[in-house]
């Protein structure tokens, strides 16, 4: 769970066992674009596949990188670097 999550941070939507079938966005990697501020519910609108979905900030799990980035390749030439 991420307690105080940033605009810009990269994050995965989880749910539980019993949910996750339900949640179609389950498992999806995207990037808060929104955090509410306020007494109310801590909710969080983070962008997957172009939409802005708002979660719960419980439902989100940081993730290290980007998913835009790729794995170098072993012979170590990187995808549109020259």
């Amino acid at each position: 769970m991420i307690f105080h999550p940033r605009v810009g941070q990269h994050a995965r939507l989880h749910y539980a066992k019993r949910m996750a079938a339900l949640a179609p966005h389950h498992g999806k990697v995207g990037v808060v674009r929104v955090v509410a501020k306020g007494p109310g519910p801590r909710n969080v609108g983070v962008e997957i596949d172009g939409r802005v979905i708002v979660v719960p900030r419980g439902n989100l799990v940081a993730v290290d990188e980007s998913p835009e980035k790729t794995p170098p390749r072993a012979d170590g030439v990187q995808k549109g670097v020259e």
